[in-house]
């Protein structure tokens, strides 16, 4: 049993990268058909368009020099770094100094009533709705009868409280006790018969990629450079775990989490704005939600380096973000453990440091 249960580890971990793949498959497919079918015919456009070099030698170069920089800058700057030590043990020779808390800006307070004071606090039933009269979303909603007699207005005022029940948690017997015209029965009836989870996990992902844009957009254009600083060009991202009753469509058991609910994966700037925001399966790799966030966040914003916890430390994810021509900034899992290695061999007496 214990040799089969690492066969089939050594299975997952192999799919996972494609180096086997399942015939007929789609996420376990030959990696051939993940490139474009004129790759080879359209190499010198392709290769212009990630700025790389059509030559592999001076691809390496490149990155050899860059890499021998930097560990020179590191064995430079390391004698005056009070934060960091590094000595001769075989285990654990790397120790960083921990962070102290950083105290809370004098006026954020003050700016914070301020701003509570003039607009107060919009519900977010009304960012559902002029989302959805901005996006359209819901002209994709079609019956699984095939035929509907409500009228389109009727239709969408139902689907909204449909889909703002199952996302706060609120529950559909709750929504329809509110100040409307809809029974719980007429709410249901809508659910059954529009919101497939396929459709539902479209219109959900359509409604959060466009309020995430239009409001970060509309943010970098109000910002007063005088007080926020020049734009940044670096993200964060991670995953929150919002817990959900059973009935919803997108809840899964997480393992780590311990209960059932869906993974929501941001992407947030450095002043606190959400650039991007995907719904993220149990099961799935943080990597792929990172790298999608960070290249089609769909902002006027450049990205050019994505912090990440652990979860984002991947030989593969450093591969992928460095041909995409973004930094991969991840919190290192056991730092003092970490090895550098020198760029050429024979090369032992450099970087005594």
């Amino acid at each position: 049993m214990v040799y089969e249960i690492v066969t089939f580890q050594a299975l997952r971990d192999a799919l996972r990268c494609k180096e086997i793949w399942v015939a007929g498959a789609h996420s376990f497919r030959n990696p051939e058909e993940d490139l474009p079918k004129d790759f080879a015919a359209r190499r010198v456009e392709n290769y212009a368009e990630l700025r790389k070099p059509l030559d592999p030698k001076d691809f390496i170069a490149e990155l050899k020099a860059e890499m021998r920089a930097e560990l020179e800058a590191l064995n430079t700057a390391l004698p005056k770094l009070d934060w960091v030590a590094i000595s001769e043990r075989k285990f654990g020779a790397i120790k960083l100094t921990k962070l102290g808390p950083t105290e809370e800006p004098r006026n954020l307070r003050k700016i914070k009533n301020e701003v509570r004071r003039r607009w107060g606090s919009v519900p977010l039933i009304d960012m559902l709705k002029e989302a959805v009269l901005r996006t359209g979303c819901l002209k994709a909603v079609t019956s699984v009868a095939g035929s509907s007699s409500l009228r389109q207005e009727v239709l969408a005022e139902r689907l909204m409280l449909a889909i703002f029940g199952y996302g706060t948690n609120t529950g559909i017997r709750a929504v329809a006790a509110g100040g409307h015209a809809y029974s719980e029965d007429d709410i249901r009836y809508v659910r059954r018969r529009y919101l497939t989870p396929q459709i539902a996990t479209d219109i959900a992902t359509d409604i959060a990629t466009d309020i995430a844009i239009a409001i970060a957009n509309a943010t970098f254009t109000a910002r007063d450079v005088e007080l926020w600083g020049e734009g940044t060009t670096t993200v964060a991202s991670d995953s929150t775990h919002v817990r959900a009753y059973d009935q919803n469509i997108f809840t899964e058991w997480h393992s780590r989490y311990g209960g059932r609910g869906i993974l929501i994966y941001w992407h947030i700037e450095r002043g606190s704005m959400v650039v991007h925001s995907q719904t993220l399966r149990a099961s799935a790799s943080e990597v792929h939600a990172m790298i999608e966030g960070a290249v089609r966040h769909g902002t006027t914003m450049k990205v050019e380096g994505n912090y990440v916890d652990s979860h984002g430390q991947t030989e593969i994810g450093f591969g992928v973000t460095r041909l995409l021509g973004f930094d991969l900034l991840p919190r290192i899992k056991q730092i003092n453990k970490v090895k550098l290695y020198r760029v050429e061999s024979g090369e032992s007496d450099l970087y005594p440091r």
